[in-house]
């Protein structure tokens, strides 16, 4: 094994411990973070005209947030401020699948955006739980 294989398998072994180890807000935190290093990489990719990393890392800021945000809100529905939440991750989801098959940058920024501010309100809502 190569060095960068041992980092890659020591970077996942901290990540997993992470995972375990995380509470539902840290998990959601973790989900946020994902999604938009995902979308960071897939800007840079789209930057270099890199077709199949750009699809890639969009794929998996959908599927963070598909598979993971929208499902821990979908017990929290009837809640009106949880179903706008559920909303504008199904419209952020959507505009991703249009921004990767346009290959639109606007349209990739303004999601990464969105889902900034919306991952900034997460933590102050967390420092404000205290």
């Amino acid at each position: 094994m190569n060095k960068r294989q041992l980092a890659n398998v020591y970077a996942q072994v901290g990540l997993e411990s992470s995972v375990l180890s995380a509470s539902q807000h840290q998990l959601t935190t973790l989900l946020f973070d994902g999604a938009l290093n995902a979308l960071g990489r897939a800007a840079i990719s789209m930057e270099n005209q890199d077709i199949i990393d750009k699809g890639n890392m969009i794929a998996k800021a959908v599927a963070i947030i598909d598979t993971g945000l929208i499902q821990a809100i979908e017990p929290l529905a009837k809640d009106p401020l949880a179903g706008q939440l559920l909303s504008l991750f199904h419209y952020v989801a959507q505009q991703l699948m249009l921004a990767n098959l346009h290959n639109d940058r606007d349209k990739l920024g303004h999601c990464r955006e969105l889902l900034q501010t919306i991952a900034g309100a997460w933590q102050t809502s967390l420092s404000q739980e205290g």
